[in-house]
């Protein structure tokens, strides 16, 4: 064991090498691993191939790559919108970017009687979604804006962990500009696209993202509802320029569409 991290060692110190024959060895040694590895993963992992197949044919709409998901992940949120919603009449639910369906059959339970849609981009992830017993009242969709118009607009869309990219990579590299990884246009033409979707005095929820509502062209259609916020998330926030930004207080996750003037005078 000894032998082999000296040798781990050693290797990684070629990187670092004044020899630039030294340096192109690191290079293409790793290259190579990442070919090996990469063509290992294709062939015996059904996940992997799934996430590359979605980023080489339909990057235009991938947002988080990561399907990870469970049961009742954020229950404060899910709790603070049912006491919100608890009263309206032939309640429509979007779960954008559902992955396995957890969030889906979590909603189910908060929302009993609401007509729930779960669309995702990942198919592989969908195929799980549709084999879970569920009621008449349930659909889960491949993630398109025909089939998320065909059953909205929507009196909350719940947007949670999915329009950001590798956080835990931004936290620990300390990236501090997302333009390469995952830009705010990115971000804030999806936020567009799902405010067309949700009624006036729904809900948009958007948890755990790297950009701010408030830096998008729609800011001014939402006020802050409740006291959910991302304190926290693992990742930085940043700016319309993809710039890592200090923030100063609290960023909330849930938002009331409202066009009450009333509301926004009061900052709510």
């Amino acid at each position: 064991m000894r032998s082999l991290i000296a040798l781990k060692r050693q290797f990684h110190r070629l990187q670092a090498s004044s020899n630039p024959a030294a340096r192109n060895i690191y290079k293409g040694i790793t290259i190579l691993y990442s070919a090996i590895n990469g063509t290992f993963c294709f062939l015996t992992d059904s996940s992997y191939r799934a996430v590359l197949f979605m980023q080489l044919f339909n990057s235009k709409n991938v947002h988080q790559t990561t399907p990870l998901t469970g049961m009742n992940r954020y229950p404060e949120i899910f709790s603070a919108c049912q006491n919100y919603l608890k009263n309206k009449k032939n309640l429509k639910i979007l779960s954008f970017g559902c992955s396995t369906g957890e969030e889906v059959l979590t909603l189910r339970q908060y929302f009993p009687d609401a007509e729930i849609v779960g669309v995702e981009i990942n198919k592989r992830s969908l195929k799980i979604c549709q084999k879970h017993a569920v009621d008449k009242r349930v659909r889960f969709l491949y993630s398109t804006e025909k089939n998320i118009r065909r059953y909205g607009p929507y009196d909350a869309i719940f947007c949670m962990a999915v329009l950001q990219r590798r956080p835990h990579d931004i936290a620990a590299k300390g990236i501090e500009n997302l333009s390469k990884i995952y830009p705010f246009e990115k971000f804030e033409q999806q936020i567009k696209q799902l405010d067309d979707h949700l009624n006036n005095e729904g809900l948009l929820i958007l948890h755990m993202s790297p950009y701010l509502l408030t830096d998008t062209s729609v800011a001014g259609k939402y006020v802050e509802y409740g006291d959910c916020n991302q304190n926290d998330y693992i990742s930085s926030f940043f700016n319309k320029a993809s710039q890592k930004i200090d923030v100063f207080g609290t960023v909330k996750s849930v938002y009331l569409k409202s066009n009450n003037t009333h509301l926004h005078s009061l900052g709510y």
